[in-house]
């Protein structure tokens, strides 16, 4: 008795998938320096996966001269202070983080005034910070590895308040 095509049809694809997954394991061993060789992955993919991860952000202490308490980040902070689209916004803050870190004090003032000018209402205080964490532990205990202030500004004032620390 002969096989049907349905079954014929299902033994192919178990033969494919079982060459299919032999092939991504020794694409991994059989060429020296090389991870994968497209189309046969060892699935290897999370392995290699930084586990550090950085960004710049700022948290806001002042409103019109009086003190916000407690300091309130960017994103989180109530419409009376921030205006505009917060994640375009994040985006300056981002680039603005990465000119302080490179010292390019003309493009700092530039981003700054960006900021204040589309996205802060009233005269704010805030601090921009840098913050190093693993993704998985910060999302579980709020944890960073490492945090740091960077510099304090006023809306309206044209200069650094504090040098960075």
């Amino acid at each position: 008795m002969r096989p049907t095509p349905l079954r014929r049809l299902r033994r192919r694809l178990i033969l494919t998938v079982i060459v299919y997954c032999f092939a991504g394991a020794a694409s991994q061993k059989l060429v020296p320096g090389v991870d994968e060789i497209f189309p046969f992955f060892g699935w290897s993919l999370f392995s290699k996966v930084p586990n550090l991860d950085s960004r710049y952000w700022i948290v806001i202490d002042r409103h019109d001269g009086r003190p916000v308490e407690p300091p309130v980040p960017f994103l989180h902070a109530p419409d009376s202070i921030v205006t505009g689209n917060r994640y375009i916004a994040r985006k300056v803050i981002q680039r603005l983080g990465r000119s302080h870190d490179a010292g390019e004090a003309a493009e700092v003032e530039r981003l700054r005034r960006l900021l204040e000018r589309n996205y802060l209402k009233g005269g704010v205080g805030y601090e921009l910070l840098f913050e190093r964490y693993e993704p998985l532990e910060k999302w579980r205990t709020g944890a960073s590895r490492e945090r740091r202030s960077l510099a304090r500004f006023d809306s309206g004032d044209s200069r650094e308040e504090q040098e960075p620390r």
